[in-house]
């Protein structure tokens, strides 16, 4: 007597209690057979509790027991089947849903935890999941609303009787097909499980291709953010720069200056340079007033001849001249050092915009200066300044410098007192390796001595023992030759 539940998300199979529990247990069969479950939803998920379902309206509120649909409203509902031995201690035990005592109708649930002592006596078990515990554990892990309903909907899309020990009723009408699933307003707000949702459904392919495009720009930002290039990835370059390229060598500032301002009052223009060698990099920077003058200018100057060459003029995309950008900045902001903090609350960044006779701290200059190599040039500075006071001016010193000055002498001899020491303890072992050096080459050379003298030894054994070998064998055969002719000798004398 065994049921096997077709849901959205696999197969379960229940095995029913059909001695201890006849009427449950036909009531949910003959359900089964008149498809009266067929696209019924799981309306109500709670996580490692259980699982319900069973009613065609997906409410929670509606459904029949055959007996009602048989003979009427009187008998919608059927009593209570329970049972002492039957009890909620494991998972995947089926029971009967109701409001209240012997209230049972169509709903059932399916519990997804050991040991729930506290629904037993007040709800009839009827069955037990053979099979399908993971498909049981995927739709208990199904992400619900704040009512437990899944945001997906997970329905029986089919129920196959593997065996009904009870004859069907005269009246009982099977239908041939599954009835037809019609949802209702509220199912139509989540989709089906496993269904291909189109996101842009209804859109043009210009209108797909746009977002496409600030999905990706927005991704870009992100990781340049992430990377410290930029300090937030909602910032945006200003709009009234532009970016112009491919110049010649030769063009200066103000030629462009000239040329650009026909469109608008332009507050900077600058031509990039090399730090170092102050040559043109051949792209420049043009800020106007008003993103109105601008845009013109960048419909009339594209591909203009300019000092024999046909420039290239697009909006900026760089961000370098944001004063809060350049306030903010920090060196690998996630585990490199931050910026630092002063007594006053000034706040210094770590790394900023070096400044040059040429550009200024709001210029597009990228070249980066630390604060340390800063300092240490104002130390330097410092110091050749008051060698030189004191150069001109020695009889400005007072006692205290030339008291000064005697300990400072003291801690030059002992520096070099110090530095000796240090000599003759490197000296030392530098004499002491050299001496480990040597024995170890003296051993190594013994040792390859008696190894030879140890292989000429067995080498003149083996050559005395193969002349003893071969002396012998001569030796024999010429006794067998002298016995030979002795013997024909005797018979020649017989």
């Amino acid at each position: 007597m065994s049921v096997l539940l077709d849901t959205s998300l696999g197969e379960i199979v229940i095995d029913l209690h059909c001695k201890e529990c006849p009427s449950a247990t036909k009531n949910f069969l003959k359900l089964c057979k008149i498809k009266y479950y067929n696209n019924c939803l799981f309306f109500n998920v709670q996580k490692d509790f259980t699982v319900q379902t069973g009613d065609p309206t997906g409410t929670g509120k509606g459904g029949d027991s055959i007996f009602g649909l048989l003979y009427g409203d009187q008998a919608r509902y059927f009593a209570d089947e329970i049972r002492p031995s039957l009890k909620h201690n494991k998972i995947g035990t089926v029971a009967m849903s109701n409001s209240d005592k012997d209230l049972n109708a169509s709903q059932f649930y399916i519990t997804t935890k050991e040991d729930l002592e506290y629904l037993d006596g007040k709800h009839t078990v009827f069955g037990q999941v053979a099979e399908g515990l993971d498909v049981l554990d995927q739709i208990n892990k199904i992400y619900t609303d704040s009512n437990g309903r899944p945001l997906m909907n997970i329905r029986i899309k089919h129920t196959y009787i593997l065996d009904d020990p009870y004859p069907d009723p005269p009246s009982l009408l099977i239908p041939p097909s599954s009835p037809i699933l019609v949802k209702s307003e509220f199912d139509l707000l989540r989709p089906e499980q496993g269904e291909q949702i189109d996101e842009y459904e209804g859109m043009s392919k210009e209108e797909v291709d746009e977002i496409l495009a600030k999905k990706d720009e927005k991704a870009h930002a992100t990781i340049l953010e992430m990377i410290g290039d930029i300090s937030s990835a909602d910032e945006k370059p200003p709009e009234n720069v532009l970016f112009v390229c491919k110049l010649h060598p030769v063009t200066e500032d103000a030629d462009l200056n000239l040329i650009f301002s026909r469109f608008g009052k332009i507050k900077s223009c600058e031509i990039i340079r090399d730090f170092k060698t102050g040559e043109s990099l051949c792209y420049a920077f043009i800020e106007y007033s008003t993103p109105q003058e601008c845009e013109l200018a960048y419909l009339k100057m594209d591909n203009v001849l300019i000092d024999d060459r046909r420039i290239h003029v697009d909006f900026s995309q760089s961000v370098a001249k944001n004063r809060q950008y350049s306030q903010s900045f920090t060196n690998f902001s996630r585990g490199g050092k931050g910026n630092h903090h002063h007594q006053d609350g000034r706040i210094e960044p770590h790394t900023q915009l070096k400044s040059s006779s040429k550009n200024n701290n709001n210029g597009y200059d990228m070249v980066f200066a630390t604060p340390q190599r800063t300092s240490l040039n104002h130390d330097t500075h410092n110091r050749d300044r008051d060698r030189s006071d004191h150069h001109h001016h020695p009889h400005h010193r007072s006692s205290s410098d030339r008291g000064g000055n005697r300990d400072r002498e003291d801690d030059r001899r002992g520096d070099r007192h110090h530095h000796h020491q240090r000599s003759s303890d490197r000296d030392d072992d530098r004499r002491d390796n050299r001496s480990r050096d040597a024995d170890k080459r003296d051993r190594d050379t013994r040792d390859n001595r008696d190894n030879r003298d140890n292989r000429d030894d067995r080498d003149d054994r083996d050559r005395r023992r193969r002349e003893g070998e071969e002396g012998a064998d001569h030796r024999d055969k010429r006794r067998r030759t002298e016995d030979h002719h002795s013997s024909s000798r005797d018979k020649d004398r017989r």
